[in-house]
């Protein structure tokens, strides 16, 4: 009898915990690895494991730990995932400056950009990378983003420039995935209509900023649905999803749809000065003393525009040779 109400009473003890959004190796028990009940990914169900890639574990008292089962070996994942293109350095090109460029990955040293060769179609796609701000200035402005220009058979070059913004540039879509003020704080933003205000998402952007509080390198993917809405995960946090100034809706979806299937999306990314989100962090650095790297990069998507690039499945064959 003594056995049992110490039994019941660890049950009856076990304290109860709100849904929770947790990853690749947290317990539901020990709800290590999670994020907290307030997080956007722990809101729902579907934020969670749709949005999130979590395993939601539901509001209710944690279950008392049982014998531990025997753990398979799991298989070697490839290095890409379910995604079709592993770029190369190659199939990379400086848009201006000196940028290292490197398989899957470049680093930018002081005023200076990079670019994709190839336009995808990301719609119902997905890219995924690493990037780290923590060696640039505040003040300066760090970037990976989207653009939709027209290009030829060899690929992008830094001619075919085009973006969302008021600088006499020719307008295309431009889709913000981050842009950082040094390694304070950054924002994502949507330019689907051309010119200046805030009736909608115009040069002005439809914009959602954030402070990195501390962190300032982070594992990225960005996901795009059927109808061209998209959404940017910030080591497992989606960071534009609810908070964007306008809001984008429907007609701004369309926008993306079109452009990306129409023409593509090359993927850009910079380091220069001029101006920055998060005005708080600072508006003035050293932007030849800057630096910032991608790594990792793999992309989910078709080639609309530009030459084909380095397949994933190439690097999922390869042997090693010992």
């Amino acid at each position: 009898m003594a056995v049992l109400q110490v039994t019941l009473l660890a049950m009856a003890i076990v304290p109860a915990r709100g849904n929770t959004c947790c990853y690749a190796g947290a317990s539901c028990g020990s709800l290590t690895g999670c994020n907290e009940p307030s997080n956007w990914c722990s809101q729902s169900k579907s934020n969670c494991e749709s949005s999130c890639h979590g395993s939601f574990c539901p509001d209710g008292p944690a279950p008392p730990p049982g014998p531990t089962p025997p753990t398979p070996s799991p298989p070697s994942p490839g290095p890409s995932g379910d995604a079709d293109w592993c770029p190369s350095a190659g199939d990379l090109t400086v848009a201006y400056g000196t940028p290292q460029l490197k398989d899957q990955g470049w680093t930018v040293q002081g005023n200076g950009g990079v670019a994709t060769k190839s336009a995808f179609n990301l719609v119902n796609g997905f890219v995924e990378f690493d990037i780290d701000f923590s060696s640039v200035s505040t003040g300066v402005n760090a970037n990976i983003y989207t653009i939709s220009p027209s290009i030829g058979s060899g690929g992008y070059v830094g001619s075919d420039y085009c973006d969302g913004a008021d600088n006499g540039k020719p307008w295309c879509l431009e889709v913000d995935w981050i842009e950082s003020n040094g390694n304070c704080g950054g924002a994502t933003t949507l330019h689907t209509k051309a010119g200046p205000g805030n009736n909608g998402c115009t040069s002005w952007g439809c914009r959602a900023s954030y402070h990195y509080n501390g962190k300032s390198s982070f594992h990225m993917r960005i996901e795009y649905g059927e109808d061209g809405s998209w959404t940017t995960i910030r080591n497992g946090e989606v960071i534009n999803a609810g908070t964007m100034s306008p809001t984008p809706g429907g007609s701004d979806w369309a926008v993306v749809k079109s452009a990306y299937q129409e023409k593509g999306a090359v993927i850009y990314s910079s380091e220069w000065q001029g101006w920055v989100p998060v005005a708080d962090c600072g508006s003035s650095g050293n932007l030849p003393g800057s630096h910032f790297s991608v790594s990792n990069l793999k992309i989910k998507g078709s080639i609309v525009q530009g030459p084909k690039p380095r397949a994933c499945s190439s690097l999922n064959h390869q042997t090693v040779v010992v």
